[in-house]
């Protein structure tokens, strides 16, 4: 069980989703003490695990706040709330109605993570009177000495926030910018199925700068280790760079598959150290993302 700090009051936990170092969600441990993402559906145990790990029994829970529905972000809500029955879940307006009655997502879920889907299993229903459908201008969440103000954030996902903690200046960007994984110092942009848009990304890229944080973390991976700064400059860059050379491996080959296997050895150097499902799953995705996003018949 691996937690760590992000900084005084702010837990990461890893909830070691295919591999070590790949997920992670977040204790915010105040009066009201809060969660940020829930996590896969298959990593709920461990989720509880980290909490207990970090004093906090997970009934405890007061606040579980989603960033995005991708089931690897909030597959788990619904087995949480059975070790934490009044916990208040978090989520934008437009999914919301899918946590109640996930089975449309669950089938959109198979159909975007494909292999995959089976290792982040598949979400339990979270209870309406649990949720709390956030308003596309965001909101801000009073969590006692702190408050955490949701972020709207899209073009990974059109539901998409980031979740900034004024008090500490500490921005949890979610997806917006993109991720890094640490074991293979690499970056990854915020490319995925079904609803990716890179020039919306480019938008919440301002957005987090504009927010000026001293400390971005990610949920895929931990605090991120440079400046603040060097996150969003690496986002802008990294979101064309990788749009470029996709766009034109397709046109050289008139193959997704093919358009693939140019990322795995050019863009995405990823495993190992990773294992081949964390590769395999960020490959599939992030051109898969920006073929659809231009037109691609995948």
């Amino acid at each position: 069980m691996a937690t760590f700090e992000a900084t005084e009051g702010v837990y990461g936990i890893d909830t070691e989703l295919f591999d070590a170092s790949f997920t992670s969600v977040y204790l915010f441990d105040d009066v009201e003490p809060t969660l940020v993402d829930s996590g896969a559906a298959a990593r709920v145990d461990t989720v509880v695990e980290g909490l207990r790990e970090l004093g906090v029994p997970p009934e405890d829970l007061e606040n579980i706040v989603l960033s995005h529905v991708h089931t690897d972000h909030a597959g788990g809500a619904g087995g949480l709330l059975e070790h934490a029955p009044d916990a208040d879940v978090y989520i934008h307006e437009m999914t919301a109605p899918h946590l109640a009655d996930p089975a449309e997502l669950i089938a959109s879920s198979r159909r975007a993570m494909g292999e995959h889907f089976e290792g982040m299993g598949e979400q339990r229903p979270v209870p309406e009177e649990n949720i709390t459908a956030v308003p596309e201008s965001g909101t801000t969440i009073d969590i006692g000495t702190n408050s955490l103000e949701l972020v709207p954030a899209p073009g990974h996902s059109p539901d998409h926030f980031a979740v900034y903690n004024p008090e500490r200046e500490l921005c949890f960007a979610a997806e917006a910018l993109g991720g890094y994984l640490p074991a293979a110092e690499q970056w990854v942009p915020p490319s995925t199925l079904p609803n990716f848009d890179p020039d919306v990304c480019e938008a919440s890229i301002d957005r987090i700068e504009a927010l000026d944080p001293e400390l971005i973390v990610f949920p895929h991976y931990g605090v991120w280790p440079e400046t603040p700064e060097a996150a969003v400059e690496t986002a802008r860059t990294e979101l064309r760079r990788f749009d470029e050379r996709i766009r034109e491996a397709y046109d050289a080959t008139g193959s997704p598959e093919a358009t693939r296997r140019v990322v795995a050895e050019e863009l995405l150097d990823i495993s190992p150290p990773y294992g081949d499902a964390v590769g395999s799953f960020y490959v599939a995705l992030v051109t898969d993302g920006y073929l659809k996003h231009h037109g691609v018949d995948l």
